[in-house]
């Protein structure tokens, strides 16, 4: 089992600010006015008085008001598909597990356009716009990641940050990715 990180590792590019620069044309009052919400957080988060599951609830939480959202997030994809990483393409397996702190609503589509059955990734309820449980970085990942997967073998870790090193200490072998290139990670 190899397991391998989202956003600028196997996407190139960070997934969920694309989303919103897409939501940002189909949508721009939504998308502003949750902004609006978002930089409230944000300014609390400064004072201590939030966090950044606060601040990516309120972000997107015009989601919630997309009609068809399963086609829209489909039109998405077909939009955003040729970002994934020809890197990952050659290698790919079947017991892959992709682990990001993107959304569910927004990796689930590509992994399932590339028929990855493992997807861990921050939950979301997109009927009421607000984040389910931790925000899912760092730690929070392999806390996940033990939960789904008993004592698993994990042959390698792919990440292009260092807030990863939890995903490369459980793995045999680790990469740091940048672009196309992957590094080897000396733990």
């Amino acid at each position: 089992m190899n397991i391998y990180d989202f956003d600028d590792t196997i996407f190139s590019g960070d997934s969920s600010v694309e989303f919103i620069k897409y939501s940002l044309c189909k949508h721009p009052f939504l998308v502003l006015w949750c902004g609006v919400k978002g930089l409230k957080e944000c300014i609390k988060y400064l004072f201590k008085k939030s966090n950044v599951g606060l601040i990516k609830s309120e972000l997107f939480s015009f989601v919630k008001y997309i009609k068809n959202l399963d086609e829209y997030m489909n039109n998405y994809v077909l939009r955003y598909q040729n970002r994934i990483k020809q890197f990952y393409l050659e290698q790919k397996k079947d017991d892959d597990v992709i682990i990001s702190a993107s959304f569910d609503f927004i990796v689930r589509p590509f992994c399932e356009k590339l028929d990855i059955k493992h997807i861990i990734a921050t939950e979301y309820d997109t009927k009421k716009g607000c984040i389910i449980g931790m925000n899912n970085k760092g730690k929070e990942k392999i806390v996940r990641f033990n939960k789904i997967f008993k004592n698993p073998k994990v042959n390698e870790a792919y990440s292009d940050s260092l807030s990863d090193i939890p995903m490369f200490e459980i793995a045999k072998k680790a990469y740091i990715v940048k672009g196309e290139e992957l590094i080897p990670y000396e733990k």
